[in-house]
């Protein structure tokens, strides 16, 4: 009879604290509650996956600065390697083929090349020559990219060393490029 008495003074004082909140108030224990099992069940479990991924990080951490790292080696360069690196660049010959190939290339993608300036000069260091071919363009953006990386991919010996564009409006279509190329030749082969 006690426990009867005790649930229905438990129902009786739930009721009356359902009238004293009212609406608002019961929506608002129900998202305090909600947060709090929201606590319980994704946070706190994060919480201890945190604590255990710092723990196997520091352990990691120890056990790496116990492994002995190995020396390296200074690299030598040796004679062959030299020759082999010299070897991949074009004979002075075949600079006709090279500059016969940009100009293809300028056509395929469309270009306009007014003229060109070719200057030849001896690098400080090493067997190389550097030939370098300044080219005036006019076209299209796309076009003078496109021909750029055409250029470079065709020609593994030529390097882009100056990239100068305009346009003479913003609504115009066509700019105006000034391209240095610096191909690199051997020169003990002419």
């Amino acid at each position: 009879m006690m426990r009867k008495l005790d649930i229905y003074y438990f129902y009786w004082l739930l009721g009356r604290a359902v009238r004293a909140l009212g609406l608002w108030g019961l929506v608002g224990a129900g998202v305090l509650l909600g947060c709090i099992i929201f606590y319980i069940v994704k946070i706190d479990t994060l919480e201890q996956q945190i604590k255990s991924t710092q723990y196997e990080l520091s352990h990691t951490k120890k056990n790496v600065t116990n492994i002995a790292r190995p020396q390296a080696l200074p690299l030598q360069t040796t004679t062959q390697d030299i020759n082999e690196f010299y070897k991949r660049f074009p004979v002075g010959a075949s600079l006709p083929k090279w500059l016969n190939l940009i100009d293809e290339i300028a056509i395929k993608q469309h270009l306009i090349l007014n003229r060109g300036d070719y200057k030849f000069s001896q690098t400080k260091q090493g067997q190389l020559l550097r030939y370098e071919i300044v080219i005036p363009v006019m076209g299209k953006y796309t076009q003078v990219h496109q021909f750029i990386a055409d250029v470079l991919h065709a020609l593994p010996a030529l390097a882009l060393s100056d990239l100068q564009i305009k346009r003479e409006n913003s609504l115009s279509p066509t700019v105006e490029a000034r391209l240095v190329f610096v191909l690199f030749l051997k020169g003990d082969a002419w």
